[in-house]
């Protein structure tokens, strides 16, 4: 093995902490990436690794080493992509992390096409509602939905969509009475789980700017969208939602919006990385999923 095979191992192992999630990402054996590091501090004359039964972490010559390396290798692919043109081109593995209803509305429609356009690429999906460590997964690129929290890592913002209230149409006819958000009853909001937390919808009025507010505070939470599309749909009650998880179903004709003069603050999606500039692979897929959400936005939502 060369000393940039070395090397990229070496991180892997650094960045899961351990020696079998390297293996397994790398698809070959716990045992020859053991004796690959071995062999590695064996020619470096020095110790990478303290090793116990429960844990794998770096000594004081693995932290210097790890940054070393990861310079040499960032450097040497940024070499490699400018021979090859690769950014401009789709070439090997890319891991990317999205949102479960994200994927299964937008994402996975759209990769199709975007695997067609590049058929030198093969990409590895994480799909899941929980934030992905993207280090220690080796994920290349996540999208993440909301607003971010700070953190080390680099995002750019490639969406906003427009967030209203939905509901069946048997729900929607028992509330015509109903013209402001605060009427609504809050025991029939369907809404997100949010780290525990369960707070108001604010809308605004589209025309005069006026505020009002829905006590969020329904019977049904849950941390699946799609869980909420499906009581919706059963009339359970009405849901605050961005236009591309509630597309397919007010298309059908099974969700209509309500309350249409009135709208919240614009959903962000965000694509994450670990660090450098979003470029080749990552930045192609990330324009493509961009003008995915396009396509998902409703033009004329159905009113009631």
């Amino acid at each position: 093995m060369d000393r940039l095979d070395a090397m990229r191992l070496f991180l892997r192992v650094a960045d899961t902490g351990s020696f079998s999630k390297a293996a397994q990402d790398l698809d070959i054996g716990q045992p020859t990436v053991s004796r690959r590091i071995q062999d590695l501090e064996a020619q470096l004359g020095a110790d990478l690794f303290l090793r116990t039964t429960r844990a794998l972490s770096l000594t004081e010559a693995g932290e210097k080493f790890y940054d070393r390396a990861k310079a040499i290798l960032n450097d040497f692919d940024q070499a490699e992509a400018e021979v090859r043109g690769l950014d401009n081109e789709a070439v090997g593995q890319l891991r990317i992390s999205v949102p479960h209803s994200l994927s299964r509305v937008v994402i996975a429609p759209a990769l199709a096409g975007f695997m067609k356009r590049y058929p030198d690429l093969t990409l590895d999906v994480i799909s899941d509602d929980m934030y992905t460590d993207i280090v220690q997964e080796g994920v290349d690129l996540a999208f993440r939905l909301g607003e971010l929290s700070d953190s080390s890592l680099m995002a750019k913002r490639i969406s906003s969509s427009p967030r209203r209230l939905f509901a069946s149409p048997i729900y929607a006819a028992q509330i015509r009475g109903v013209d402001r958000p605060s009427q609504l009853s809050p025991n029939d909001a369907l809404h997100l789980r949010q780290r525990g937390h369960v707070g108001d919808w604010e809308l605004a009025h589209t025309e005069t700017g006026d505020v009002d507010k829905v006590r969020a505070h329904g019977r049904l939470r849950a941390s699946s969208g799609d869980m909420l599309i499906q009581a919706a749909h059963d009339a359970m009650g009405y849901i605050l939602a961005p236009d591309w998880l509630v597309c397919e179903k007010v298309r059908a004709g099974d969700l209509v919006q309500i309350l249409p003069d009135w709208e919240a603050p614009l959903l962000p999606l965000h694509v994450v990385w670990s660090g450098g500039k979003l470029k080749g692979k990552t930045k192609l897929l990330a324009d493509y999923i961009a003008e995915a959400m396009k396509a998902a936005e409703l033009r004329e939502p159905e009113r009631v």
